[in-house]
């Protein structure tokens, strides 16, 4: 993440993050039938420096559907989860997860938007640079995955290679 957000050694990095409080967010919302896609919990960060605005970030978020239609033209689309799009400083994947954690232990089956966004451009080639973003997004989401106790880890892959272009 350090390199994707520019900060190269010596300068000082400060990591902010609560993985297990964005996912207790995610389910409050949905629990509460107050979830939007433009309602993020922050998943983690780094900053530049001690404050400020974030070098990079990873938030999440619960949507009503996958973006299928026309995409901006920073992104190229890849198979992977419900959909997957990547750019250069923003990459986003949509998942399902279906767990016991949802409707008050009762259970259900809910769509999870994840974003990277890095404020820098990137010191690499486009090619590298999606597959860099999409790598950090797709760790964060197997990461809350897990905390969120989603069956059969969300259909994500256990680990992560760059999968094919749609």
């Amino acid at each position: 993440m350090e390199r994707i957000a520019g900060i190269a050694a010596p300068t000082k990095a400060t990591y902010l993050g609560d993985p297990q409080g964005a996912a207790d967010g995610l389910v409050a919302q949905y629990d509460a039938a107050a979830a939007s896609e433009y309602d993020y919990e922050d998943f983690c960060g780094v900053h530049r420096g001690e404050a400020g605005v974030p070098a990079a970030r990873v938030r999440f978020s619960l949507a009503e559907e996958a973006s299928e239609g026309e995409v901006a033209r920073i992104f190229k689309r890849y198979r992977m989860g419900k959909a997957a799009l990547a750019g250069v400083k923003v990459s986003v994947l949509y998942f399902e997860c279906s767990s016991k954690t949802f409707s008050l232990g009762a259970g259900a089956t809910v769509l999870v938007r994840g974003e990277f966004r890095a404020t820098n451009e990137p010191s690499e080639p486009e090619d590298a640079a999606r597959e860099d973003t999409l790598r950090v997004v797709y760790e964060a989401s197997s990461a809350l995955s897990g905390l969120l106790g989603c069956e059969a880890n969300a259909g994500l892959p256990g680990t992560f290679t760059m999968p094919s272009e749609v």
